[in-house]
């Protein structure tokens, strides 16, 4: 395959620009893979990055956050959020998703995450005790600062430390750690799937024309992704798993399982990968379609509420920004994805509003 062929492939797994690539590519020695391993607790560092996205649930976009890039750098990979994304959401998402909130049995966040560096845009990061780093692009001051004044507040009210410039474990985590070290271990075996899933997360935005991307996480091996199509702009599972598998730049996943209704005349399927030779890890992806057209016009309404592009909104729902529909005789009725976003959005900013009005 000619070079400019191959940057281009390339890029559709990362989201790199076009000339990014071809120069990180350029740097890389003769005969490297074009999205380079990471190894040790580097890797260990950016499994657990894409476990906090794909767990934590955003409530200003469709999950995970607006991941424009992720630059595979072996050492130090760059995630870059889009420009359009929410501020406000963006702290959210750093905050609790990324930072350990504290407690023996709270899972949530990065438990050793420490702030290295931040400006301009920039965060930083590093896992203590080691020489992980990631770098966060994208992110306004203000969504830092707001972040930053989020763990503070809430470590103040019940009497923990912050974790984002501590020197080292919090009370929280070294309780964490005692408690359930186990997960710890189980999460580390699986360290080398999650990150080369992170590297190659831009396949699924660029592979399939989603209304959604869900995240979750489920045992301590499995990374889940739930895609959710309007009807007419559904991908089929095999032009996916192709992209997922391309030997170039996608991972040798086994498949173990497959369950799908599409050979029926509907849309719903649900597979299951286990990871390459010698990596542990499995992979649930599920594929489902939205439903009728007023269901598919909540999404469209709460892509423009949170600040899509109007020309994705119009590629995954076929219709531009605004679109409306009446609901269908057998709909359920039930749908509210834009009023739960702005639910969401409006107790966020009274509980900072709150937090803000105790420390006074």
């Amino acid at each position: 395959m000619p070079k400019d062929e191959l940057i281009a492939l390339c890029c559709r797994y990362t989201g790199e620009t076009w000339s990014g690539a071809k120069e990180r590519i350029g740097q890389q020695p003769n005969g490297s893979p074009l999205i380079p391993a990471a190894f040790g607790e580097q890797a260990i560092l950016e499994s657990k990055l894409l476990r906090a996205l794909l767990d934590h649930p955003t409530a200003y976009t469709t999950r995970p956050l607006r991941i424009l890039r992720v630059i595979p750098y072996e050492h130090r990979p760059v995630i870059r959020f889009a420009a359009d994304s929410d501020p406000d959401g963006l702290a959210d998402l750093i905050a609790w998703g990324l930072f350990s909130s504290g407690g023996k049995h709270n899972l949530g966040g990065i438990s050793g995450l420490r702030l290295l560096n931040a400006g301009h845009g920039r965060l930083d990061l590093r896992l203590h005790g080691t020489a992980a780093r990631i770098r966060l692009e994208g992110v306004p001051d203000r969504a830092w600062a707001q972040a930053e004044e989020i763990r503070y507040l809430t470590a103040a009210e019940y009497n923990e430390q912050s974790p984002c410039r501590h020197p080292g474990l919090t009370p929280g985590e070294w309780n964490f750690a005692n408690e359930h070290g186990w997960f710890e271990q189980r999460w580390r075996e699986t360290a080398a799937f999650g990150s080369a899933l992170l590297r190659r997360l831009l396949i699924f935005r660029s592979g399939a024309d989603w209304l959604d991307m869900a995240g979750f996480t489920k045992h301590t091996n499995t990374y889940g992704i739930r895609l959710t199509f309007a009807g007419a702009r559904w991908t089929d599972h095999d032009v996916l798993i192709k992209h997922l598998t391309d030997p170039l730049c996608g991972i040798a996943l086994k498949e173990d399982m497959r369950t799908c209704s599409c050979a029926y005349g509907r849309n719903g399927c649900r597979l299951w990968f286990d990871g390459p030779e010698r990596v542990p890890g499995r992979l649930d992806l599920q594929m489902i379609d939205a439903g009728p057209d007023c269901e598919v016009a909540e999404y469209n309404q709460a892509l423009t509420f949170t600040g899509s592009p109007s020309g994705q909104i119009t590629r995954v729902t076929g219709y531009p920004p605004g679109m409306t529909a009446d609901c269908a005789p057998n709909c359920h009725r039930h749908h509210d994805t834009l009023g739960h976003l702005q639910r969401v959005a409006e107790r966020r900013r009274k509980e900072l509003d709150r937090l803000r009005r105790k420390a006074r």
